[in-house]
């Protein structure tokens, strides 16, 4: 599978961002992560900086907007950026330490088997990077073992509309993703291959023992991004993101969770 967020010009509609709705939509996620902690009436945590990792976290837009709010922000993907300090590596610094406020790091890590001890985190956000995993409950897994008890997951993916599968269609691409114009429900080329009902991601959510906290439904950015695609004519990130066209077919939709490590008396 091509990953349509290393096109050019899809970083370029973007804004650099690797997710639908990008910059505003990832501070939004944090703003009711953080207020999701606020209501937890632990005020402990505001004694120091709060310990965010962004799973996926692509170029690192995220991990800045956190650290610039005061936060210590770990960003960890499955490989290196050029946008990442290397003054941030996680190899220099040791992100398990109290470091200081503002501070920035980065990691290459599998975030399947995260580098970082036990309930170290105070939340856990994933951006569109779940769909891509061939096993995601294992991420959900590492994000329970992360996250201290009170701590919270802010989850935002590619969703299947109607039910836990699409209607097969016969696909938009023809021979360009490798389907052959067959009847398919999903564009085997795209992200959407590995997206799963609201259903089917809130059973993972519970199956790693998080509590859901809330759901949003964000499809609209999902429809904003591909109109610009579409505009701009940038057809390989359409065809990527699964979004190339099945006539009568459903097209993926976009879902924000907010889900907490439960505190066990």
């Amino acid at each position: 599978m091509s990953l349509p967020y290393a096109h050019p010009l899809f970083q370029r509609i973007s804004g650099g961002e690797w997710h639908p709705g990008g910059a505003a939509a990832s501070e939004r996620l944090w703003l009711a992560c953080a207020a999701a902690l606020d209501s937890t009436g632990d005020g402990a945590q505001r004694d120091r900086p709060l310990r965010v990792l962004d799973a996926g976290c692509g170029p690192g837009g995220t991990v800045r907007m956190l650290a610039a709010r005061g936060e210590l922000a770990v960003g960890l993907d499955r490989t290196p950026h050029a946008a990442w300090r290397t003054e941030a590596a996680l190899a220099r610094h040791g992100v398990a330490s109290e470091a200081a406020s503002g501070r920035a790091l980065f990691g290459v890590a599998d975030i399947c088997r995260i580098p970082l001890p036990d309930a170290w985190a105070d939340a856990v956000l994933c951006q569109c990077v779940a769909s891509l995993l061939p096993a995601p409950e294992a991420f959900f897994a590492e994000a329970a073992r992360l996250l201290r008890p009170g701590g919270v997951l802010g989850f935002s993916d590619l969703m299947r509309r109607g039910g836990a599968a699409m209607a097969a269609a016969r696909c938009g691409c023809g021979e360009a993703c490798g389907c052959g114009g067959e009847a398919v429900s999903v564009c085997p080329a795209g992200c959407a291959a590995g997206a799963r009902s609201r259903e089917a991601w809130e059973g993972l959510m519970r199956g790693a023992g998080l509590r859901l906290l809330a759901f949003h439904d964000e499809s609209r950015e999902l429809a904003r991004l591909a109109a610009s695609l579409v505009w701009y004519g940038d057809a390989a990130s359409l065809r990527d993101l699964g979004l190339c066209g099945r006539p009568g077919g459903e097209r993926p939709g976009y879902g924000v969770w907010l889900a907490v490590r439960e505190v066990k008396d």
